[in-house]
């Protein structure tokens, strides 16, 4: 994770930090893997998830990997069958002297699958593995390119740039609450991204500065549709309050401008970071018009906001010794309105009642220690909302909570402990555990000091993994505290609504096992594993409030097999 100044190159909107996901790297010799994983519930179906990976460098450095990874099958409430995900990368590298690098990734992903929806708490108390939507269902497919060079052009030198092109759809079918009548939402996304960046690292007696610059041009388009059927005893039909037709046909477009500068200053045992962001976002949103749902015509709409922010960003970081170090942070986060919160709530051209971007401030303290025997690290954080946004109903909107302050602690701490007893080796553990209390500041929804929905003050992770001869023994667990889901009619709803939408959600702790061998390269370097997730079947669930309302149990006791090959 990337925190403090240097998410300034990531931004905006970097509230907490920036994850970046590595995929697998391509291999200096040709190589392979797959592998299977097979799961089961006590009242599901069967689901299984293979993966794959073959790539290698030719001699004339030429190199190039195939990804791929897959989900089929079915879950473990009814409606949650026909999973069917594809998931392919393709990555190539070349790098035809010692200055110059090129990378070209192709990536393609096709999904459908059945949404068995939300339930009521009459029907959770009944079943809460059943489902009352019959059709309700998701598709969705996305293909990217992206392109990247990097030139070191000296020592101290380095530039690179990367463009990236993508085109995405996504479509649901969605029931009315009431179950009356059955909506489609096709989507199409267009996005087109160009990032040259450069660096350089200077050198001033005891003070060594690597500065790097960077601009970013981000293009994106969107058309979005909705059509809907009248449902009759749950069997979509051509009738009078739906014959097909598209009521709802929307487009948009955001043009975003960046520059960013970060400059990491070592000097003695300090390093520091200053950096800032200027962001240039304008977006737009077009209602077209159209007949709606009932026949009448829909009246058509042209919103749009222009953004102009700097974003500053600056880390300290004091280093007590090679193991241990101490730091503190500040970064700025912003999130310009999206389509949807353009487009939902208000009347004519004007959006939602004092609907603004968000933006955020984030401060943090803390130290982390790692000896290659046991590391830690403590934080303390404080994140200060001046607007943040929350979503109310299709008719009403968004609305703007005013400030907001998230605060708290987090911990993590790994050991091994042969460093204990010899006989020990291979015995490790991790642990780690947030304190977070998020409020509302504002009296919009009359919730000033209240929690806001959908967190847990504290969350608690706890592993212990054996590695002993070709044996792996892994046991964790996780917990988090209860959350609120207070509802946004101007009273702060504890008590469970009939509904399932609103009411406190209760705290729960899952542990999983799993017991792993590998048989060596005599055998094909197959592993094996085994394992059950949600050890104990805590019974737990979550709340909604969107378009598929209710209460969802979470996963109960799974079952899984595993096995992998290489070559």
């Amino acid at each position: 994770m990337v925190r403090g100044a240097g998410s300034v190159r990531y931004g905006p909107q970097n509230v907490g930090g920036v994850i970046n996901f590595v995929t697998r790297a391509i291999p200096e010799t040709f190589q392979g893997e797959v592998g299977t994983t097979l799961e089961t519930s006590e009242r599901g179906g069967w689901k299984h998830m293979e993966t794959a990976f073959l790539g290698g460098t030719a001699d004339n450095g030429i190199g190039a990997a195939l990804l791929y990874s897959g989900v089929k099958g079915d879950g473990y409430r009814a409606r949650n069958n026909d999973n069917d995900i594809d998931d392919v990368l393709l990555k190539t590298h070349w790098a035809p002297t010692d200055q110059d690098d090129f990378s070209l990734n192709f990536h393609y992903y096709d999904a459908t699958a059945d949404m068995p929806g939300g339930l009521t708490h009459k029907q959770f108390d009944a079943d809460p593995y059943q489902s009352v939507r019959d059709y309700d269902g998701f598709s969705g497919r996305r293909k990217d390119v992206s392109f990247k060079y990097l030139r070191q052009i000296d020592d101290q030198t380095q530039f690179e740039v990367l463009t990236y092109y993508t085109d995405s759809f996504r479509g649901s079918n969605i029931a009315a609450r009431n179950l009356e009548t059955l909506a489609s939402y096709p989507r199409n996304y267009h996005t087109y991204g160009i990032e040259p960046r450069l660096s350089h690292v200077f050198t001033l007696g005891p003070v060594t500065q690597e500065v790097g610059v960077g601009y970013r041009y981000l293009k994106e388009a969107m058309h979005e549709q909705a059509s809907q059927l009248q449902l009759v005893n749950n069997v979509p039909v051509v009738g009078p309050k739906g014959d097909g037709h598209v009521y709802q046909d929307r487009t948009g477009g955001t043009e975003a401008n960046s520059f960013y500068i970060d400059d990491k200053i070592d000097v003695g045992n300090w390093t520091v970071t200053p950096g800032i962001r200027f962001e240039r976002i304008s977006t737009q949103w077009h209602d077209r018009p159209v007949l709606d749902a009932k026949g009448k015509p829909v009246q058509e709409k042209n919103r749009s906001i222009d953004s102009n922010e700097a974003l500053p960003a600056l880390s300290v970081m004091y280093h007590l010794s090679d193991a241990w170090k101490l730091f503190a942070n500040y970064e700025t986060s912003f999130g310009s309105l999206q389509y949807f919160q353009l487009g939902q709530g208000g009347t004519g051209d004007q959006t939602a009642a004092g609907l603004r971007p968000e933006k955020a401030k984030t401060y943090e303290l803390g130290t982390r220690y790692d000896n290659g025997v046991w590391g830690g690290e403590v934080t303390l954080f404080y994140i200060d909302f001046a607007d943040e946004l929350q979503y109310i109903s299709n008719d009403i909107g968004w609305t703007n909570l005013g400030a907001t302050k998230h605060q708290g602690l987090e911990t993590s701490i790994h050991y091994d402990l042969a460093s204990l007893d010899p006989r020990l080796d291979g015995l490790t553990a991790n642990a780690g555990f947030t304190y977070t209390k998020a409020t509302s500041e504002g009296d919009i929804l009359n919730f000033k000091g209240r929690d806001l929905p959908l967190y847990s003050r504290q969350v608690v992770n706890l592993g212990l993994r054996y590695a002993v001869n070709r044996w792996t023994y892994n046991v964790d667990m996780f917990a988090q505290s209860k959350q609120r889901a207070p509802g946004t009619g101007g009273v702060y709803i504890t008590e469970p609504t009939a509904d399932g939408q609103y009411g406190d959600i209760h705290g729960y702790a899952t542990w999983t096992t799993r017991v792993g061998y590998d048989f060596g390269p005599e055998a094909s370097n197959l592993k094996v594993g085994a394992g059950i997730k949600n050890l104990f079947n805590q019974e737990y669930f979550t709340r909604s409030s969107d378009n598929n309302s209710g209460l969802y149990l979470g996963e109960p006791r799974t079952f899984f097999v595993q096995a992998s090959v290489g070559f």
